[in-house]
């Protein structure tokens, strides 16, 4: 366990193949350099070189269900926060850390399990997650795309089922993360974090608020 002196780990993922880069990397490193004031360390999982300390991922695990290594035991061991690549980081975060819930989700919609895991928050470790999903990822895999449905896919489904009940991150900071495309921000950002999950990628994005931020 991390001692209430370690810095916020602040954790990302790049798995080779597929729509991301190390640019994704290093926009987000700076991002939160910029808007992070309290002590804490970048650090991306990763089987490429990126452009900050890199921890190995272990297994080749496709896309998305790279994340499920985020839970590794030599990882996590204090809080600890994740984001995914395509975040952009718009203003100050220091209150992420005041954070009270052990582990804590987005919110896809009211009164459903699924929680989406665009970004997730770590008191303390979680490695049932991990440990789990490494008895038998194909299996887990195969369940999960062929009973997809709307927002119970991938890895976000996974990591839900783990849980009997997951805490959301607007219970704690409302409006602090805001989605471009469920929260229609095409013309104006909003919050502190804004979350992609999916097409348009923000380099896709010309002539709008986001070229500023995405360079």
């Amino acid at each position: 366990m991390g001692s209430k002196t370690d810095p916020l780990l602040i954790v990302c993922v790049l798995k080779s193949g597929g729509d991301y880069t190390a640019d994704y990397v290093r926009i987000l490193r700076d991002g939160v350099a910029k808007n992070l004031t309290i002590p804490h360390r970048f650090v991306c999982l990763s089987d490429v070189e990126v452009p900050c300390e890199r921890i190995p991922l272990r297994h080749n695990w496709p896309g998305w269900w790279s994340k499920i290594e985020v839970f590794r035991e030599d990882v996590v061991s204090g809080p600890t926060l994740y984001l995914d690549l395509d975040t952009i980081v718009l203003k100050n975060i220091d209150q992420i850390a005041s954070i009270p819930y052990d582990f804590a989700m987005l919110d896809v919609l009211e009164g459903t399990k699924c929680c989406h895991s665009g970004l997730l928050w770590f008191r303390s470790p979680q490695p049932h997650v991990y440990e789990k999903f490494k008895e038998a990822p194909e299996k887990f895999i195969q369940f999960h795309e062929e009973n997809a449905n709307n927002w119970y896919h991938g890895d976000q489904a996974f990591i839900s089922d783990c849980f009997h009940r997951i805490k959301k991150i607007h219970q704690a900071l409302p409006k602090f993360v805001r989605s471009y495309k469920y929260h229609s921000l095409e013309e104006k950002p909003q919050g502190h974090i804004v979350c992609f999950g999916g097409k348009p990628r923000p380099h896709q994005i010309k002539d709008t608020w986001v070229e500023k931020y995405w360079r």
